[in-house]
């Protein structure tokens, strides 16, 4: 039980650190952007100017607070999930449909092959999906391919999520899905990432009974695979469907 305890303030002492961290940037922001604009007499489209930088910010921070409510929900266990029969390869279309624009800007086809039923709380299913393919989508080589693969193997169901980019250093993969952790943290904060996108994958995927991995090849090939357990019969069907670039 001590040792239980013991674990719990860890981890709630890591919590409010990394998120004190992450939204003294924003907050200092904010607090001195308006002090600036208070400072002098402002016109009206000055103020207008500062009012919507702020509204990006905010929202930002609002975005942050959701995540890690989710990820600290998750790990106590306190995200109930709506199961019901979620079909991978449909979820993974949509989720491709709704990120072809910004597939298309950087010149790259996003390609699905297989099909697949999973018992799963589907809004979180397309979550962990739309997480990772957007991930592949963003750091892709520029007129490449995204695959997402579907398949069932040893009792289980997998969906694989493929690029073509910069090889992932094996130090970077074992902290990959850590809460605030950031392969390029400049970068990342130009995108607007916060660094919770793949923890949110894993607790989403934990929450399932499942899980997440991650193989980065030296030519560049990295595949973020999501591996749901058995308990469903999946139908007997396949399809295969691509989004090319216009």
């Amino acid at each position: 039980m001590l040792e239980r305890i013991d674990e719990g303030y860890k981890r709630l002492q890591e919590f409010t650190g990394e998120l004190a961290h992450e939204m003294r940037t924003p907050v200092a922001t904010l607090l001195g952007r308006t002090q600036v604009t208070l400072s002098h007499t402002r016109t009206v489209a000055d103020l207008r100017e500062v009012l919507e930088g702020n509204v990006e910010e905010l929202e930002r921070l609002s975005r942050l607070i959701s995540d890690m409510l989710f990820i600290a929900r998750a790990d106590h266990n306190e995200n109930p999930l709506e199961r019901e029969p979620v079909e991978l390869d449909r979820d993974a279309r949509q989720v491709a449909e709704y990120l072809s624009l910004i597939a298309e800007e950087r010149g790259l086809t996003v390609d699905i092959t297989g099909a697949a039923t999973v018992m799963g709380d589907r809004l979180l299913v397309q979550r962990a999906i739309t997480n990772l393919m957007s991930n592949a989508i963003r750091h892709a080589r520029a007129n490449s391919k995204v695959s997402v693969l579907i398949a069932i193997e040893n009792g289980s169901t997998t969906l694989a999520v493929i690029n073509e980019g910069d090889t992932i250093a094996p130090t970077h993969l074992e902290r990959i899905f850590d809460r605030f952790y950031r392969i390029d943290s400049a970068r990342a904060r130009l995108d607007g990432g916060a660094g919770l996108g793949l923890a949110i994958v894993r607790s989403i995927m934990t929450a399932h009974g499942g899980r997440v991995s991650v193989q980065s090849l030296t030519d560049g090939r990295t595949t973020f695979t999501l591996s749901f357990p058995s308990g469903f019969t999946p139908p007997l069907k396949s399809s295969r469907s691509h989004i090319s670039k216009s």
